[in-house]
Parts: structure tokens; C-alpha cells; sequence
């Protein structure tokens, strides 16, 4: 049982990393629309590339402009948040009680 719970930890573990740099491709996504020079960074568009993977399809079931405010990062953020308590917690708990 030892081996299925640390497939467990390691799926858990790397789950918890990808949620953590899909948030933090977010905000700095979202720190950079503020600052135009930077528009064709090959920095800033590898980020926005990477945040676009999480914000495009929230974008096309979720009308979420309003004005010339984009609410889909919030909601991302949510939908992340609620992945890291639900998901990688169950399965952090599941793999240290299969030890």
C-alpha cells in the first residue's frame, strides 16, 4: 500500500505546483495588461500564454467583462483555490493514510 500512497503524495504535490504557477502566471498577466511597452515581450507572452490556458475557457462560458474590467481572474483564482483545499487535500490525507 506504501507505493500507491506516494503516487498519491507525488500526484498531490505535483498538482499543488502547476495551481501555484498557474496563479502566479495570472497575476503577473495581470500586472503586465497595465503596462503597454512590454506588449511583445517573449517573457510576457510565454505568461500570458500560460494564464490564457486557465482564463480563455472561463472567459467563453462566463461573460465576465463588465465595462473594462475582466473578472475572470478572480474567477480563476476561486476555481484554483477550490482545487488546492478539495483535491490536492484529499489527496495529501488519502496518501498519508494508505502509509
Amino acid at each position: 500500500m506504501f507505493v500507491i500512497a506516494n503516487l498519491l503524495l507525488a500526484l498531490a504535490s505535483v498538482l499543488r505546483i502547476m495551481i501555484v504557477f498557474f496563479e502566479l502566471c495570472i497575476i503577473i498577466s495581470a500586472l503586465l495588461s497595465f503596462i503597454m511597452p512590454f506588449q511583445y515581450s517573449k517573457i510576457r507572452v510565454f505568461i500570458d500564454s500560460s494564464a490564457n490556458i486557465i482564463l480563455n475557457p472561463i472567459r467563453k462560458f462566463i461573460p465576465t467583462v463588465i465595462g473594462s474590467i475582466d473578472f475572470s481572474p478572480m474567477i480563476a483564482f476561486l476555481i484554483l483555490f477550490f482545487l488546492d483545499r478539495f483535491l490536492v487535500q484529499s489527496l495529501l490525507e488519502l496518501g498519508y493514510l494508505l502509509r
